[in-house]
């Protein structure tokens, strides 16, 4: 026999009528002074339910000890020994109670932090088509307008490109050529044996959400420190490669960003430059800076003159004037100041729609590419088509023109990236690229020095590139989530 407190044979066993349990005598006497229960079941009970258990041979009784010999010692020892059994047993049972306890709490906490995840998810889906329908807002014609309006009517309203306009292209052309024919490549430019060396120095992973993954285009502006990127999750996103952090996102589209651009201006606003930002959804969005150095940006602006995807817009070298191509076979000339659409030009051979638009950096003639692999070069202030070029084969994905004006770089969804003499309106170099590869980009450094070529390779699909200045480094832009800097790493 053991005692079911102490775990050792007792000198004075006893039994618990209800519980069937054998203890000390004194060990559970003194527990049911203390708590008036049964320590192994919890019930409730007196020292009338325990029952003598007539053990033989019974032990003798030892005699009253003092202090003062060691048999006293042994049993002021033993007594110290089962309250400490006691003491025991009863912190045994607080601990499992307490562990119950707190496996509840916990379970609770975490049912509470699923509920609040939940919660904050419709929340921010709440938000985003409070924005969406905020930016819809903001485009609805006035009351006075009908749902239609005739092809008369659209012309009534636009002003087209008048005498005033054409003025300011010219004197633009006039002083940029004048510039242009005087310039020469900066002696500090970055050196070809430089650019051959050229490796990855810096990766900004994680843009834009996994939902929808992918940056579709980029833009630097003149600091070289903002980055604005577009992606297939119907955000822009504002990188500062500075400080090495996001600074805003712009939501309201409803489909992908299809482009973006900087105006180029930031000291006309204290808060920073002013962006532009096409889509799928059929509109450009032109973003301001919040005012009274508020964080972030604000939709100044809608333009909503095309009926299908805007594919590509592009900005005219006065800073005033923006230009968009669609899916739906137009491209228009927008006033950026009042965000009125200028001129609308629809052509008799172009019936699949636009790809990609980009002004001569002169500014009076425009490049368009469409989706049936034509290259269109226009004369902005006649919007007469003036030169064609039909080489390719599938969608035209970029043009670039080189800053001297000479040149246009072409690429389509084929491995090949054709160089043209604009002067002789010919082919003069094709570069291949891998057969199994296919071209995105295409992109000019400022110099006119050096020509970058960005499509699919081993790491992901590249979408869009960008030289920094004198081409110390080029900013790449991909499906990957991903901006990635190439320059020179000096070992």
């Amino acid at each position: 026999m053991f005692c079911a407190l102490s775990g050792e044979p007792p000198q004075e066993p006893v039994i618990c009528k209800k519980s069937g349990q054998i203890f000390e005598k004194r060990l559970i006497e003194k527990y049911i002074s203390d708590y008036g229960k049964d320590p192994i079941s919890g019930e409730d009970i007196t020292e009338d339910d325990l029952l003598e258990i007539k053990a033989s041979p019974k032990t003798v009784k030892p005699r009253p000890a003092t202090l003062t010999s060691i048999p006293s010692l042994l049993a002021v020892f033993q007594n110290e020994w089962d309250s400490l059994m006691l003491e025991t047993f009863t912190l045994k049972q607080q601990y499992q109670q307490v562990r119950q306890e707190l496996s509840h709490a916990l379970y609770q906490h975490d049912a509470a932090c699923r509920v609040i995840a939940r919660l904050m998810k419709e929340r921010d889906a709440a938000r985003e088509a409070l924005t969406n329908v905020q930016a819809h807002i903001n485009v609805q014609p006035p009351p006075e307008s009908t749902v239609t309006e005739t092809p008369m009517e659209v012309e009534e309203e636009m002003k087209g490109i008048n005498e005033t306009v054409i003025e300011k292209l010219n004197e633009t052309s006039k002083t940029l050529s004048q510039g242009r024919k005087k310039r020469k490549a900066p002696p500090n430019l970055t050196s070809v044996d430089t650019v051959k060396t050229f490796t990855q120095i810096t990766v900004i992973g994680s843009l834009h959400t996994t939902s929808s993954p992918g940056i579709t285009c980029l833009d630097l502006d003149q600091t070289g420190e903002l980055v604005i990127t577009g992606g297939n999750d119907k955000k822009a996103l504002i990188y500062n490669r500075k400080d090495a952090k996001e600074v805003c996102s712009l939501k309201g589209h409803t489909k992908k960003i299809t482009d973006v651009l900087w105006l180029g201006k930031p000291e006309e606003n204290n808060n920073g430059d002013i962006a532009f930002t096409s889509s799928a959804d059929k509109t450009i969005k032109i973003w301001k800076p919040n005012e009274n150095n508020k964080k972030g940006y604000k939709v100044a602006s809608n333009i909503t003159s095309h009926s299908s995807e805007v594919t590509g817009i592009a900005l005219h070298a006065t800073k005033q004037y923006l230009v968009s191509v669609s899916n739906d076979s137009t491209w228009a000339f927008h006033d950026v100041t009042t965000s009125q659409t200028l001129s609308k030009i629809e052509s008799k051979e172009v019936k699949t729609g636009y790809s990609t638009v980009e002004f001569h950096p002169d500014g009076l003639i425009l490049g368009t590419g469409t989706n049936d692999s034509v290259v269109r070069i226009w004369d902005v202030k006649s919007q007469q088509n003036v030169a064609s070029f039909d080489n390719h084969a599938g969608r035209i994905t970029s043009i670039a023109f080189s800053e001297n004006g000479y040149y246009l770089a072409t690429a389509s969804e084929e491995h090949l990236v054709k160089l043209w003499d604009l002067r002789k309106l010919s082919n003069f170099q094709t570069l291949v690229v891998d057969a199994e590869s296919k071209v995105n980009k295409v992109v000019w450094d400022f110099s006119g020095q050096y020509l970058a070529v960005g499509g699919t390779d081993n790491m992901a699909e590249i979408t869009d590139m960008k030289f920094g200045e004198l081409a110390k480094y080029l900013l790449v832009g991909g499906l990957d989530r991903s901006l990635r800097i190439y320059g020179y790493h000096p070992q």
